[in-house]
């Protein structure tokens, strides 16, 4: 039986090689970490690292992640944003030569266990205002000075409202984690997409382009094209079915939609059973036949209504756009009320990739 469903997945890996040039120009030319996380934030991460040969070095967020990495003949450096979620995991790291993130008092015992951690790698990670893993800086200063056998590679944090260029937290997470004394041969990491793209202070040994890597500006009230990024997915399914409606007929479940006038209807075979978003406000649309379709009616499981209203040419099995191309993913996640991250890891489908494996 073929489960695969209409939807298509489109992944140009040669945009997030351009993106990845991008985020290296920003941070100044300094080493950068391409986030993989989340199966390359939906864009899938063997592809997506074999892409990047010319990578510094790749992070994920668990061991199983990085082993999948491994195991597909990925040799570059790995860190894992985690680290290790129980004791028997942390001989993993040694065995595959991972990078462990270290964020906490159970996670530092266990790894000061190992026989032997000389090519651990192992970075401290510091909790300066994120408020979620991480050490409190005092006592991250102190393990800096007492490394309980470890050898400090090196020191990161993470920043909690990095998008929002006004606000003066990030400032302070920044001088926070400035004023560590730290060893000189600790490497440090600050900045993620947002911090590349919007906090120049925040640039230091090494950078962790995430979303960026994709082609989605997550800097508020700003695009990708402000910065020369580059969407790497597009998302298209087919036009099924075209129909009148008179005045005052409904569409959907609930009758949620009713038709103000005649009306010209398309069906589309995409839905919430795809991972795409149930709730929606009234500005979502799709790009059909060159120009922006609203969505109308509620989102069925395997369709979606949009309004056809002035479009003479669809015909069915036309492709509409989803989100890529003139259509940025950030339109539908601000109907959705969330943001690209999301729609990027939820979408499921098989993906077509512009160059041979």
């Amino acid at each position: 039986m073929n489960s695969v469903r209409a939807l298509r997945i489109a992944i140009d890996l040669d945009a997030i090689r351009h993106n990845l040039n991008v985020a290296r120009q920003l941070s100044s030319g300094q080493k950068c970490f391409a986030v993989l996380k989340a199966d390359a934030y939906g864009h899938g991460a063997i592809r997506v690292a074999k892409a990047l040969a010319d990578a510094d070095a790749f992070a994920v967020v668990t061991v199983n992640e990085a082993i999948e990495l491994r195991n597909a003949t990925i040799d570059k450096p790995i860190l894992v944003l985690q680290g290790a979620h129980t004791q028997p995991e942390c001989e993993a790291f040694i065995r595959h030569r991972l990078w462990p993130v270290i964020h906490c008092e159970e996670q530092l015992r266990w790894f000061s266990n190992l026989s032997d951690s000389s090519n651990l790698h192992p970075w401290l990670k510091v909790d300066t205002g994120m408020g979620r893993l991480g050490f409190l800086p005092h006592r991250a200063q102190a393990l800096l000075r007492e490394t309980h056998g470890l050898n400090w590679y090196g020191a990161l944090t993470h920043f909690a409202l990095a998008d929002e260029v006004d606000n003066a937290t990030t400032a302070e997470q920044i001088q926070g984690f400035s004023s560590l004394d730290a060893p000189v041969s600790v490497q440090r990491s600050l900045a993620n997409s947002a911090g590349v793209l919007a906090w120049p202070d925040s640039v230091a040994d090494w950078a962790r382009p995430g979303i960026m890597l994709y082609g989605s500006n997550p800097i508020a009230g700003a695009s990708a094209t402000d910065v020369a990024l580059r969407p790497a997915m597009q998302v298209s399914a087919p036009l099924i079915s075209c129909k009148l409606y008179a005045a005052g007929a409904t569409i959907g479940y609930g009758g949620a939609f009713v038709c103000p006038k005649p009306m010209k209807v398309g069906y589309l075979a995409i839905g919430y059973g795809d991972g795409f978003p149930r709730v929606l406000d009234r500005t979502a649309t799709v790009w059909l036949a060159g120009q922006r379709c609203p969505i109308i009616g509620r989102i069925s499981m395997d369709s979606i209504a949009v309004d056809l209203t002035g479009i003479d040419k669809a015909q069915l099995g036309a492709e509409a756009v989803l989100w890529g191309g003139e259509h940025p993913v950030e339109l539908l996640a601000e109907a959705a009320g969330t943001i690209s991250y999301e729609l990027l890891t939820s979408i499921k489908g098989q993906r077509e990739y512009n160059e041979p494996e």
